[in-house]
């Protein structure tokens, strides 16, 4: 016979489904829906009375899941976004037999989920993208790959054979010189946060990301060599970029550039033990009003990098090494610019050599 347990952790709410059938060893799985485990109970109890039950087929996608929570999720940096990814699908499917999760059961789920709004971070409540859509089966596709290559639990990655939805080039907003010029003059006006300024110079001068500039430490900062090491970056990979003399003079005027520990954030919160990075949010929807800047964000900064970059002749390698992309996808956005100052040396050229002709 087959019963259901209630289980309260805090908040949270689970289901412990127990399968007892005379001559086999009980056997339990746990879900966070209720009608989940009644629908594998009853499937397991069936196939353990007609002889049908075969331990190794009848992993379901809840037991992947909470096993690859368990022992990988903690060592990946965005852990706990995957971790929302995969209890979406949990929620969907998790009742499954992941030897019964064939492509087209994945396909027909990622529609819903392509039609359904975000249901967290700052995206939460708007439509998701299709670069969503692809994260979110990424991190279905990573906890798959092990189930086939390290547990044995399938013999083949059902997301494997899916194609990714066509995905947009992203935004290419930037800066043009006048606005450069009066975000700057709008961040170098709020004197009691004199460190805003420095925070989007190097934005700009370096195509950092936000994060990795507010988890910079003073021991971050080659001052000989004029380097910012970048230890914490997005793909875990640690660079290193320039640091401008215009940049390290502004870093120089900051009273809180002599610090009481090497180790110590440079741009800390007031106040704190200078563990707590500096809240930039309000900060910089200030600086950006008084800027007049409309349909930028902070990222942008990082996109008027590469495209300044890109206009001074830069190529797309180049601007991926400084940028910290792996691969040349993400800043194929910039080409049109390359393509530009390509145009205009070659034009150069071609005056040079043809005048006299």
């Amino acid at each position: 016979m087959a019963t259901i347990e209630t289980r309260y952790s805090g908040s949270n709410i689970s289901y412990r489904a127990r399968v007892r059938v005379k001559g086999y060893k009980e056997i339990t799985a746990t879900f966070s829906r209720k009608t989940d485990a009644k629908r594998w109970a009853a499937r397991v109890e069936a196939d353990l009375r007609s002889g049908r039950y075969f331990p190794e087929t009848h992993h379901t996608l809840s037991d992947a899941i909470r096993r690859y929570t368990d022992h990988h999720l903690h060592q990946l940096k965005d852990g706990a976004k995957r971790f929302q990814h995969l209890e979406w699908w949990n929620e969907k499917i998790g009742y499954m037999r992941l030897a019964d999760i064939k492509p087209d059961t994945i396909s027909k789920i990622r529609a819903i989920l392509r039609a359904e709004p975000s249901n967290f971070g700052r995206h939460k409540g708007r439509p998701r993208s299709d670069a969503s859509v692809n994260r979110n089966l990424a991190s279905l596709s990573a906890m798959f790959t092990y189930a086939v290559n390290e547990w044995e639990w399938i013999d083949r990655n059902p997301c494997s054979k899916l194609k990714k939805l066509r995905e947009s080039r992203g935004r290419t907003r930037f800066l043009s010189q006048d606005e450069l010029s009066s975000l700057l003059s709008s961040c170098r006006s709020d004197t009691d946060h004199p460190e805003l300024i420095v925070i989007v110079l190097i934005a700009i001068t370096t195509g950092m990301r936000r994060g990795e500039i507010l988890n910079l430490r003073h021991s971050d900062i080659d001052r000989k060599r004029g380097r910012i090491v970048i230890r914490d970056s997005k793909n875990r990979e640690s660079r290193s970029v320039a640091l401008v003399s215009y940049v390290l003079s502004a870093l120089d005027a900051l009273n809180t550039f002599t610090p009481t520990r090497r180790d110590a954030l440079l741009f800390p919160k007031s106040g704190t033990e200078l563990e707590i990075p500096l809240d930039i949010d309000p900060l910089w929807k200030r600086a950006r009003e008084r800027a007049g800047l409309t349909d930028f964000k902070f990222h942008d900064l990082r996109h008027t990098a590469a495209s300044y970059l890109a206009m001074e002749g830069a190529g797309l390698r180049e601007i991926a090494d400084i940028l910290g992309q792996k691969t040349l996808a993400m800043v194929l956005r910039y080409s049109h610019l390359t393509e530009d100052h390509k145009h205009q040396t070659i034009s150069r050229m071609a005056d040079r050599v043809l005048e006299s002709i």
